[in-house]
């Protein structure tokens, strides 16, 4: 019996550990507010106000507050439709525009990881 729960606690640890790996190249299809661990935890969800000159960061109005993001060369942008039909898509800096809502996550380490952002 001791056998056997080790081999299960081994498989359900090497489950763990795939999916974590995994969660980073699923994202772009994990809509707006719904990232498993990420969304409402460690990222947060508002109106994209006004941009950023030399694609710097955006300013955001979350819960009636102003944040400013700054962006990496490493963040991915990845793009939501509302129109059926159409899919979800890596995006650039460019696609970051006043008047969108976005939901931006912040890593522990307090690097820019991703940003979502929702389109027409």
């Amino acid at each position: 019996m001791t056998k056997r729960r080790g081999i299960l606690a081994l498989l359900a640890s090497s489950m763990v550990s795939l999916t974590a790996a995994g969660h980073p190249a699923t994202e772009l299809y994990i809509p707006i507010g719904k990232s498993p661990g990420i969304s409402h935890v460690k990222s947060f969800i508002g109106r994209i106000e006004s941009v950023g000159a030399a694609q710097a960061g955006f300013t955001m109005m979350v819960n009636d507050s102003a944040k400013y993001v700054a962006f990496d060369v490493s963040t991915k942008i990845y793009l939501q439709y509302e129109t059926p039909g159409k899919n979800n898509a890596l995006g650039r800096y460019a696609d970051c525009q006043a008047g969108r809502n976005a939901e931006v996550y912040l890593a522990d380490d307090g690097k820019l990881r991703w940003i979502k952002v929702l389109m027409p």
